[in-house]
């Protein structure tokens, strides 16, 4: 039995418009040689190729049929024949503008449901909005807010979609964003580094007023200080976590003193830069790159980011044969946060380094310099930079004991005084993260300037847009596609979407047999 191909267009109309529109196109590129410019003939070319596209894509429906078979309906298990319904209308947005698609429906009263044998032929979405106008809307979307994200498909393709849509599509696809990640392979052995680090930070987000109450929604981790413009209260914190290889490579103190005090000559900064450039153009990697970075965010807290962060190291080092190192900025609640996820995974042995940010303590180190001498001494500068040395050769108790004898023996205002306090406080309580001369022979990193690069381009550039409110589930859906973005896995991300898709709508259970023709 021949399948019919009745639809709702005419295939030899629409064929002979196709090549219609076809040959105008040729006739009007011959025709505007030596009389337009370029620019205007491109133009041209495009808007008629959107036409094309267009009709194109009618065409294939048409031929493509409606599923139904004359006298061989499907069937289900028990050879109980579908009942044939007649013909139903979908609705389907593509690039080239909306078509509707006439598919033949079956009833199947077993299960009360309906089966369009055509939707399973096409792998027709479960909405009107094509995979391909969902990959390049949520793409963009990613970038730049939902109503910017839509005004490109109006300026290109004549497409007048509302903000809505790629809001939705985002919270839809998100949800299988962490499936996807237990699923992908890791990153190929001979691009990886022999360490792996990690490290996690927190970056607020501005939450509508209607989640900014009761306790599940409070600020974690409240700032003594606020940022100039930052208000207390209106922001819930996104933990961003970062996870990458490096090779090792040792440095001395005198290399991190002048990084830290800007003494490099400018001859060194043009090698610095050359060097940078070959890496970045893979010839030659530098050493304590960061290597096949893996960023991932949410709004759930702590914990919540710890799990993803451990999940990432198993599955990336599953012999546990790469030493960890850890990289935090003194937050000891993300300390003890670390603690809790390592132990719950027996990853506490595999620690070779827990590492504390040195900008941080540099800043300490300059606060310290200002209360004792001032902030335009040249002794404080002399101050800071001898003391910079003596922590990066590990001699942070003997600061600590001198900061003590300082706040006893010399006549300084309480203000000061407090200053100091502060200072000596910070390194009592992170002198176990502070043994510099140690990282600095083994050749590790130590700073943070990963995951605070990362907090600023996922977090940041994204969800704290003027204006811009977010609902928790809403930015949790953002931060998981937006991750997937920055980890460049967009389009392997986007076809195993797809692929899910079509198994989830069109499972086995779906599916249903024809009788075979006589």
């Amino acid at each position: 039995m021949q399948k019919k191909t009745a639809t709702l267009y005419d295939v030899e109309n629409l064929n002979s418009h196709l090549h219609k529109k076809l040959n105008q196109l040729i006739s009007y590129v011959k025709q505007a040689v030596n009389k337009e410019e370029i620019h205007d003939v491109e133009k041209e070319i495009f808007r008629r190729t959107l036409q094309i596209g267009y009709l194109a894509l009618k065409m294939f429906v048409a031929e493509s049929g409606t599923g139904y078979e004359e006298g061989n309906p499907p069937v289900i298990d028990k050879d109980q024949s579908l009942r044939y319904k007649g013909k139903f209308e979908s609705h389907y947005i593509s690039i080239f503008g909306e078509l509707i698609i006439n598919r033949a429906g079956y009833h199947d009263e077993s299960h009360n449901r309906y089966y369009y044998p055509l939707d399973m032929q096409l792998n027709l979405p479960d909405d009107k909005y094509s995979y391909l106008l969902t990959d390049l809307s949520l793409s963009r979307a990613t970038e730049t807010d939902y109503r910017e994200s839509t005004e490109i498909f109006e300026e290109l393709f004549g497409l007048n979609l509302t903000q809505s849509v790629p809001q939705r599509q985002c919270e839809k696809v998100s949800q299988h964003v962490d499936e996807f990640y237990e699923q992908l392979a890791p990153p190929s052995a001979d691009t990886e580094g022999s360490h792996l680090a990690i490290s996690c930070d927190g970056k607020g987000v501005r939450l509508v007023k209607s989640e900014r109450e009761g306790d599940d929604y409070k600020v974690e981790t409240p700032k003594a200080r606020l940022a100039k413009g930052e208000k207390r209260g209106k922001k819930k914190e996104a933990i961003v976590s970062a996870a990458y290889t490096f090779n090792p490579g040792a440095r001395t103190a005198e290399d991190i003193v002048k990084a830290l005090l800007h003494e490099y000559s400018s001859e060194e900064l043009k090698q610095t830069r050359a060097e940078r450039r070959k890496s970045s153009q893979g010839i030659t990697p530098l050493p304590r790159m960061a290597l096949n970075k893996h960023l991932r965010a949410t709004m759930y807290g702590k914990d919540r980011a710890m799990d993803l962060l451990m999940k990432h190291v198993s599955k990336r080092d599953p012999q546990g044969s790469k030493p960890l190192i850890i990289l935090l900025d003194g937050d000891p609640a993300l300390e003890g946060a670390f603690n809790r996820a390592l132990k719950e995974y027996d990853f506490e042995n595999r620690v070779d380094a827990t590492i504390l940010d040195i900008i941080h303590v540099c800043e300490y180190v300059w606060e310290a310099g200002t209360a004792i001498y001032g902030e335009k001494g040249n002794e404080r500068l002399i101050w800071v930079r001898s003391k910079l040395f003596e922590i990066l050769e590990g001699k942070v108790g003997y600061i600590i004991g001198g900061l003590k004898q300082i706040i006893q023996k010399r006549s300084l205002s309480k203000s000061k005084k407090k200053t100091l306090q502060k200072v000596i406080t910070y390194f009592t309580n992170h002198k176990h993260m502070m043994k510099y001369d140690d990282y600095l022979a083994k050749g590790y990193p130590i700073g943070t300037g990963v995951i605070e690069g990362a907090c600023g381009t996922l977090v940041k550039n994204r969800m704290e847009r003027s204006g811009m409110r977010w609902k928790r589930t809403g930015a949790q859906a953002m931060l998981d596609t937006r991750s997937v973005k920055k980890n460049s896995d967009w389009n392997d991300f986007i076809n195993t979407y797809i692929e899910n898709e079509k198994d989830r709508l069109y499972s086995d259970n779906y599916v249903y047999k024809r009788k075979m023709a006589a």
